[in-house]
């Protein structure tokens, strides 16, 4: 979604996207595209069908930078997500088209799929970041309406983008459309606002840290503090605070040694989400928890029913290796916890925003 990112000191205007639910483990960090980095040439392929409701991968020219973590391939960059089993789609490589098939009728406005594209952006300083789209389709009756926005991962303007050059049909087994080109791409990643305002979606998000002195060898001391808010910069309804914390004063030198395997076998990380308004809604959360295949976990049964009451805290975090979900005091085992860190990381804007913010701790805590 789109909104202002502003500091808690020092005010700085942008747009970002962001997602109401803010479900994270352990933020890691993007040096890796620091350095300009081609675009990979894919071998040619046969045709990828996919079918029923899931979450499927597949790959691109783009490298993520947490590729070696978990056991996809560094280069399936790309995200699929189908909510019912009435979608077919086929990803053809090669000839650079995605098709997505639908000929089920529905109700009003029905969310029926995804698509999360990631590419290489290059700022106005020239500096080399992680872009991606995400494009939502959704079906009233027999027909689509298909709309496009941005995930970025700094507030710095975006001047350039690359991404794979695929075309995307939808078909509905009477008629066919273009729902998404490379040049829809590329503009909605160099103008977010104007993407926001199709999107009709607008986030605010308040960095509480810019510019704060950081203290990680204290336990529980903050590497990132962002409150979110829905509506402008001057009215917004304030949704929720998300804390990165560090529980372990070793921490310290996890962050500097900037490895994110280490930090992942040895760390002691939270994210923690705050409700600040009367309560966040249970439809924020489901879609999250099916993303990042984390659904019917007994910690989060209350949220799934009723969504998040103010005063409550969802946590997410990592302790040596092994992860876990709670509200409140209950807590639940995340059983692939890397698998699910690394896909929150390269899908999710807040993960996008939150790797970015711990990538410069190294230099800040300097």
């Amino acid at each position: 979604m789109a909104g202002i990112f502003k500091g808690g000191r020092r005010r700085r205007r942008s747009t970002v996207r962001a997602f109401p639910l803010l479900l994270a483990l352990l933020a890691a960090p993007w040096q890796a595209w620091a350095e300009p980095q081609p675009l990979t040439p894919v071998a040619a392929a046969e045709p990828q069908n996919f079918q029923g409701r899931g979450v499927y991968y597949f790959e691109g020219p783009v490298r993520s930078p947490v590729g070696d973590i978990g056991a996809r391939s560094p280069f399936a960059t790309n995200r699929l997500a189908l909510d019912d089993e009435f979608s077919e789609v086929r990803v053809d490589r090669a000839g650079q088209r995605i098709v997505f098939r639908n000929a089920h009728r529905y109700g009003m406005n029905k969310l029926v799929g995804c698509l999360l594209l990631m590419g290489r952006g290059t700022t106005d300083s020239g500096r080399e970041v992680p872009v991606a789209v995400h494009l939502k389709i959704h079906k009233t009756a027999n027909s689509f309406t298909a709309r496009l926005h941005p995930h970025p991962t700094v507030r710095d303007e975006v001047v350039s983008a690359v991404f794979a050059p695929y075309e995307v049909v939808l078909k509905n087994g009477k008629s066919e459309e273009t729902a998404l080109t490379l040049e829809g791409m590329v503009e909605a990643v160099r103008d977010p606002a104007l993407s926001a305002r199709l999107a009709n979606i607008f986030v605010q998000v308040t960095d509480h840290l810019e510019g704060a002195n950081l203290t990680p060898e204290r336990p529980g001391s903050p590497l990132v503090d962002l409150s979110i808010g829905f509506g402008t910069e001057k009215l917004n309804m304030k949704l929720a605070r998300v804390r990165l914390v560090s529980g372990d004063a070793e921490n310290a030198a996890l962050i500097r040694r900037g490895s994110l395997a280490t930090m992942l076998e040895q760390g002691e990380w939270e994210f923690r989400i705050d409700s600040l308004s009367p309560y966040v809604p249970k439809w924020q959360f489901d879609r999250d928890f099916f993303l990042f295949g984390i659904e019917g976990l007994p910690a989060t049964e209350k949220i799934a029913s009723r969504g998040l009451l103010r005063g409550e805290t969802l946590t997410v975090g990592f302790r040596d290796g092994r992860g876990y979900i709670g509200v409140n005091e209950v807590r639940s085992e995340i059983s692939d916890p890397a698998a699910v860190a690394r896909a929150y990381l390269e899908f999710h804007f807040v993960g996008g925003v939150v790797a970015q913010q711990v990538a410069d701790l190294t230099q800040r805590l300097r």
